[in-house]
C-alpha cells in the first residue's frame, strides 16, 4: 500500500515540475524572431494607413514587453485530454434545483424538437415539389422541342 502511494506520489511530483519547468531558450529566441517578423511590418503598416491603430499596436507590444514566451511548458497530453473532455457538453440534461422550470425546459426542448422534425419534412416535401415542377417543365420543353423538330423535318425535305 505504501508503496502505491509512494510511486503516486512520485508521479505527481513529476508532473508539478515540469509544469514549473521554463522553456528553454532556444524556443524563447525563436518565438521572439518569428513574432517580431510579423508584429514590426504589421506595426508599420498599421501606422502608415490608420495611424490611431498603428499607436495602438506599438503600445500593446510596449506594454507586454513584447512576446517572450516565459509560461510553463505545454500540459502533458493526460491533462490536456481532462481539459478537452471538460469542455465537451454532456448529453444528460443537468437539473437547475428548480422543478418547475425544468419541467418548462423539457416540454419546449421537446416542442422545439418537433418544430425542427416538422420543419426539415416541410423543406423535403418542398424540395420534392420542385424537382417535380422542374422534372415536368424539362419533359414539356423537350416534347415541345420534338413536336417542332417533327414539323420542320417535313418542311425541308418538301423543298
Amino acid at each position: 500500500m505504501t508503496m502505491t502511494m509512494d510511486f503516486q506520489d512520485e508521479i505527481l511530483n513529476d508532473t508539478r515540475q515540469r509544469h514549473t519547468q521554463q522553456m528553454p531558450t532556444s524556443v524563447q529566441i525563436l518565438s521572439t524572431l518569428t513574432f517580431a517578423a510579423f508584429a514590426i511590418p504589421v506595426t508599420i503598416v498599421a501606422l502608415n494607413i490608420f495611424w490611431p491603430a498603428g499607436v495602438v499596436i506599438a503600445l500593446i507590444l510596449a506594454w507586454r514587453g513584447g512576446f517572450a514566451p516565459t509560461g510553463p511548458a505545454a500540459a502533458p497530453p493526460r491533462d490536456m485530454g481532462e481539459a478537452v473532455q471538460s469542455l465537451v457538453p454532456t448529453t444528460a440534461q443537468k437539473t437547475s434545483g428548480n422543478a418547475s422550470f425544468d419541467a418548462y425546459r423539457a416540454s419546449m426542448i421537446d416542442r422545439l424538437e418537433q418544430e425542427q422534425t416538422d420543419f426539415e419534412a416541410f423543406l423535403a416535401r418542398l424540395r420534392t415539389a420542385k424537382d417535380q415542377s422542374e422534372f415536368e417543365r424539362y419533359m414539356d420543353d423537350r416534347a415541345t422541342r420534338t413536336a417542332l423538330d417533327d414539323v420542320q423535318e417535313p418542311e425541308q425535305l418538301d423543298r
